[in-house]
């Protein structure tokens, strides 16, 4: 009898998640002289993986498991990336301030009393879908690793051709912003808008945060109304200080240049999804006939 499971840990697929061990470079980045406005957003499209590519390596890990005895359907899990988060202040709005406060993450694996956690503690799923134990990594010359046998080794190879290719248009492209960054906390700018949203936090009921880190944190430590209350209040004054315009100003002059650093890796990652999604497709409507 098949055994069913949907939508597990996010580290059984997906984009950022399937590399073991992501080596990302220091802050090195300079700021451009002429940065490119919204360069941000380019940079944010080009982290997240092809959705049609991920589907497909999905669909091929979802027929390999089948054919082990695991009706298993792997969770769609390709994030976005959020070049504010990166600095330490996630994107928010008044609006989802006011819906979810500053929002809820889940856990990226499956705790062990879920139907979830159960079929990943069952040895011969996990060998089905990552390969025997002790199964070695297969690891890039950027000092990044991702296990690649099973079912999702299959997976990589025959959507994305390699598991290098699949590493390289997902998590190391994903990762490949962060010495931007990192080279932001420095920057003059960065500190004015942060200046600008305390001012504004001081005419408040929460005068004492100086930085919307800190008012986040708080947030989620008291949760429920409070939580939402101190949102809203975080979310009126980075609206009223323009302050996620002014960090993607300062951020636009290190992706600028981060961008440039990229160029042929870009071009790199934009063939192999290219073919990835080909493939993905392929493999669609073979299925549909």
């Amino acid at each position: 009898m098949k055994r069913k499971i949907i939508g597990a840990a996010v580290l059984a697929t997906g984009a950022a998640a399937a590399l073991a061990a992501a080596s990302i470079p220091g802050a090195s980045v300079t700021a451009s002289p002429e940065p490119v406005s919204g360069i941000v957003r380019q940079a944010e499209a080009y982290a997240q993986a092809d959705p049609t590519a991920e589907a497909g390596m999905r669909e091929v890990i979802r027929a390999c498991m089948a054919s082990a005895g695991f009706d298993y359907t792997p969770p769609n899990t390709n994030p976005t990336l959020d070049l504010n988060a990166a600095i330490g202040f996630p994107r928010l709005t008044v609006e989802s301030a006011k819906t979810s406060g500053y929002g809820i993450t889940g856990p990226l694996e499956p705790t062990p009393d879920t139907a979830e956690g159960r079929l990943f503690a069952d040895p011969a799923f996990v060998k089905a879908l990552n390969g025997p134990a002790g199964t070695a990594p297969v690891t890039t010359d950027q000092g990044t690793g991702t296990i690649a046998g099973g079912c999702r080794g299959q997976g990589m190879t025959k959507i994305y051709g390699s598991v290098e290719n699949y590493m390289l248009a997902t998590g190391i492209a994903y990762n490949s912003f962060f010495p931007a960054t990192l080279s932001v906390s420095g920057d003059a700018g960065l500190a004015k808008a942060v200046q600008n949203w305390q001012a504004c936090m001081k005419e408040t009921a929460y005068p004492s945060f100086t930085n919307p880190q800190q008012a986040l944190d708080a947030g989620k430590a008291a949760g429920g109304q409070e939580e939402i209350r101190i949102a809203v209040t975080d979310a009126v004054c980075r609206d009223q200080t323009g302050f996620h315009s002014s960090v993607d100003g300062v951020l636009d002059k290190y992706i600028t240049t981060r961008m440039q650093e990229l160029a042929p890796q870009i071009e790199q990652v934009t063939q192999i999804r290219k073919t990835a999604a080909a493939n993905a497709a392929k493999l669609t409507a073979a299925a549909s006939k």
